[in-house]
């Protein structure tokens, strides 16, 4: 075997799977971490936020579940989590096309919860893989995982329609730098760490948009362009 060949992959800091995909809480708990459509009240984005900040343990599953266990956390009844639930799952927008882009995620963290969160827009269409503008956002997304954080993306299909996912985990070889997602829209495995792939590697010609491949869980190829990224800035 040519060791030279073989991948490595590089994951987020606390989460691991047992029976389940799970984040690391404060102090020894843990949350059920994957978020599918359905779970909770909204859509893309906010199930992805959702995500990311059990990532950064900021909140707990059951804070966002239940209003009863949300209220339980202070004694004068209404606090920051079941803000959490007002403001973001007991809303209609939630739609990243309709728009909850994630500047607006990361603007409504900070006006409401004093969570500082960084979100940027890369105008990268027109732009083939290997552009200076496309590495330096690849470089931004492998550099926050490496440090150990999650990094909501958000990308445009061709339908002008608009999706958001997390990335937990990038493998690269040579220049060709893929990233693990984990997309609310679909179901995950029992097994699995993550159900979603975006080639960030994809070559086009000049004029074509959508440089990037996206793999879904049931077996589809879109091309799409992430031109959008959500991070979250620890305490």
């Amino acid at each position: 075997m040519n060791l030279k060949l073989m991948n490595e992959i590089h994951f987020v800091n606390d989460f691991f799977w047992d029976g389940e995909l799970l984040a690391r809480g404060r102090g020894k708990g843990a949350n059920r971490l994957f978020a599918r459509q359905g779970d909770l009240d909204g859509a893309c984005a906010v199930y992805s936020l959702m995500m990311m900040l059990l990532l950064h343990k900021r909140v707990k599953r059951s804070q966002l579940e239940s209003r009863k266990a949300a209220q339980k956390v202070t004694k004068s009844g209404y606090n920051v989590y079941m803000r959490f639930q007002d403001k973001f799952l007991g809303e209609l927008p939630g739609l990243y096309q309709d728009g909850y882009f994630l500047k607006n995620l990361a603007k409504k963290l900070n006006e409401y919860f004093k969570i500082v969160a960084t979100a940027s827009s890369k105008s990268i269409g027109l732009e083939q893989a290997d552009s200076p503008k496309k590495q330096e956002l690849v470089k931004q997304i492998m550099e926050t995982i490496d440090a150990g954080y999650p990094v909501e993306l958000g990308f445009s299909r061709r339908s002008n329609s608009g999706h958001a996912v997390v990335a937990i985990g990038y493998t690269k070889y040579n220049s060709d730098v893929r990233l693990f997602c984990l997309d609310p829209a679909f179901d995950i495995s029992e097994t699995a760490f993550w159900n979603s792939i975006i080639d960030m590697s994809f070559f086009e010609p000049v004029k074509v948009i959508y440089s990037d491949k996206y793999f879904t869980p049931n077996g589809n190829l879109e091309k799409v362009i992430v031109d959008e990224i959500l991070t979250i800035d620890e305490e």
